[in-house]
């Protein structure tokens, strides 16, 4: 695996004794950026990495987390098309990545998640390892995988981007990924044991944003720069012209999941509304939520694992 990258230091304290285990990262990437720079630290550290695209968009995301790994060395990478919610509008460089024809036919849609769902569950059987799933997008795909072989919920830790405990932005509603397929989350969280959730009330931070003036733009744009450098400049240049920044939240709950010490967590026991939010109560189910980041520590990590 020619992609794994030299900061390889970082991983192997963190899962001492389990460097077979197996990584799936549920990603909704091509919109933001986030979701790219957390792609690129897997594919350059993880050695048993699968990827399933969540909130998929005609085959676009699939698409371009195919060509992210094949920069990145890892053609061994599998790459799954997940659950599409017809999320047209969330897809940056749409000319680079046309989508598929529209599945006008309800059993095609049917035939089309029976395949996602198989592909995952032979991954799953693919190992006796631990397996961790990194959920940075709508639980639309793991929710799918339970829901048909409940067995699973057992064999796979989870390590979920999602809710809040402290009120998100408006505070009447989930956060982005609960809210984006409510249903899916309210009956995945119900059904795992003891999911880490990463909280928007920590993954939201000011100190893990990049902006166009961050000194990470000038080096992936360098002439001699990677081409996976360059496709992520492109991403982000893309973006800035629609936001003023980009939070780090993938990244961050990437390293939760493979147990790097950034992240402080503790139980919590949660209520879920219809809605998918989440409060506290003390009779509620168990999770392990964030409680603090060291983001200073995080971000010096995350540079590293980047730089072309």
């Amino acid at each position: 695996m020619s992609g794994l990258s030299s900061p390889d230091r970082w991983i192997r304290p963190h899962i001492a004794g389990t460097p077979d285990d197996l990584v799936i990262v549920d990603t909704d990437i091509g919109w933001d950026p986030a979701d790219i720079v957390a792609l690129v630290i897997a594919g350059r550290m993880v050695p048993n990495l699968a990827v399933v695209t969540a909130d998929e968009t005609r085959g676009r995301r699939a698409q371009l987390a195919r060509h992210l790994l094949n920069l990145l060395g890892r053609s061994d990478v599998r790459v799954i098309a997940g659950f599409d919610l017809g999320g047209e509008d969330r897809f940056l460089m749409s000319n680079d990545h046309p989508p598929a024809p529209p599945m006008e036919d309800f059993l095609e849609r049917i035939r089309s998640l029976d395949r996602m769902i198989a592909a995952i569950v032979e991954l799953c059987d693919t190992t006796t390892e631990p397996i961790r799933w990194v959920g940075l997008g709508p639980m639309s795909n793991l929710n799918a995988v339970i829901s048909r072989m409940p067995e699973i919920s057992d064999r796979v830790t989870v390590t979920q981007m999602g809710g809040s405990l402290a009120g998100y932005r408006d505070k009447t509603q989930a956060s982005q990924n609960f809210r984006t397929d409510y249903t899916s989350a309210g009956l995945a969280l119900r059904a795992l044991h003891t999911p880490r959730l990463m909280l928007a009330d920590h993954t939201n931070a000011a100190a893990i944003q990049l902006t166009p003036d961050s000194p990470l733009l000038p080096a992936l744009e360098h002439a001699t720069a990677s081409d996976w450098a360059q496709l992520l400049a492109q991403h982000l240049r893309a973006w800035f012209t629609r936001k003023p920044g980009t939070s780090m939240q993938d990244p961050l709950t990437l390293s939760a999941a493979l147990g790097l010490p950034f992240v402080s967590v503790h139980t919590e026991r949660i209520g879920i509304r219809a809605d998918a939010c989440i409060y506290r109560t003390p009779h509620g189910r168990p999770v392990q939520a964030s409680s603090a980041v060291d983001y200073e520590a995080f971000l010096t990590w995350m540079y590293e694992m980047i730089r072309p």
